[in-house]
């Protein structure tokens, strides 16, 4: 309850509004509930029962920039790394080690796909933490991306949404 004090304070701030009528006003949708995601024990398979398999673990290996299924064009690639600001699902992997970071971007990918979401962002890091002394998970988590079905195409994210330390993934609709 306002005092008479505040009620007239308020009843002057509002003197000079003017309410918008019928087709000015706008009606604001109900944002895409986030996925429900929850960290696995490392002992839990992959979903749908295919493995991933690690890549070459030296730190030696080239870690792969962008990937695309046949059938899926160059421009595609360029147009997830431009709208990269409609991302809204993220999965973030810093602290985790090799064996927990496959199985979160395992359930992750088919938690996404499961719900219909078309484009996800993968925070991997840039590999500074790391006691390999280099970016394992970064190129680990490319390698997992190319063995999933469901992914695909991937580009390395821009400089405002994470970087070398993060890959945008397109996943194919259910």
């Amino acid at each position: 309850m306002l005092s008479p004090e505040d009620a007239q304070l308020l009843a002057q701030a509002l003197a000079q509004v003017i309410p918008l009528r019928g087709r000015q006003r706008v009606t604001h949708t109900k944002p895409a509930p986030p996925i429900r995601f929850q960290r696995r024990q490392a002992a839990v398979s992959e979903p749908d029962g295919f493995p991933l398999s690690d890549g070459d673990t030296s730190g030696q290996a080239q870690v792969l920039e962008s990937f695309h299924r046949s059938g899926i064009s160059s421009e595609t690639l360029r147009r997830l790394k431009r709208d990269s600001h409609t991302v809204r699902e993220t999965l973030d992997l810093h602290g985790l080690n090799r064996d927990q970071a496959r199985l979160s971007v395992a359930h992750f990918v088919n938690a996404a796909v499961q719900q219909g979401v078309k484009r996800v962002r993968i925070v991997h890091g840039q590999g500074f933490g790391s006691t390999h002394g280099g970016a394992l998970l970064r190129q680990q988590t490319r390698h997992w991306l190319t063995q999933m079905p469901d992914v695909l195409a991937f580009v390395g994210a821009p400089a405002q949404d994470g970087g070398k330390g993060a890959v945008l993934v397109l996943l194919r609709s259910t």
